[in-house]
């Protein structure tokens, strides 16, 4: 079956409540890292200066599911499919759904990474996903969802 890698934005329509935005992104990925470990999707939110930007990665039928749904989730405004292309295999194969957040300190070298794949994805939508690859890789203190493994997401 061929594998689809689906990539979006969207602006976040999350406010601070009980809990912060960050903390409520992090719930927002656990859910869908459980969702998405029992239909087979594998992937990764990145949010930064408040955008959502996904890929998602499985057969046809399951992304195109998976992103109408997000197109009517009500915490998303503005949603805008930036590529869906087939693929022969996975660049996020191991992970339910990876989670990259820019933090609190605006000139970490993560959130300036961050902040460029943002840039990067008006320019070359194909190359801003191998970034995002090649940032998580890089990173060993991210918070992430293994596929098979059960860890948590902070928050």
């Amino acid at each position: 079956m061929p594998i689809r890698r689906l990539l979006y934005t969207s602006e976040s329509r999350l406010k601070p409540a009980a809990l912060t935005v960050e903390q409520q992104v992090a719930a927002i990925a656990r859910q869908a890292a459980a969702r998405n470990s029992e239909v087979g999707i594998t992937g990764l939110l990145v949010f930064v200066e408040g955008q959502f930007i996904q890929i998602l990665e499985g057969d046809s039928d399951t992304v195109e599911a998976t992103f109408e749904r997000i197109c009517c989730d009500f915490r998303h405004a503005q949603v805008k499919l930036v590529d869906l292309v087939a693929v022969k295999e996975r660049l996020f194969d191991g992970w339910d759904l990876a989670l990259m957040c820019e933090g609190e300190d605006s000139g970490s070298p993560l959130d300036e990474d961050l902040r460029n794949v943002r840039y990067l994805l008006g320019i070359n939508a194909r190359v801003a996903v191998e970034r995002m690859h090649e940032y998580l890789l890089g990173r060993s203190d991210m918070p992430f969802t293994p596929a098979g493994q059960g860890e948590q997401l902070p928050g």
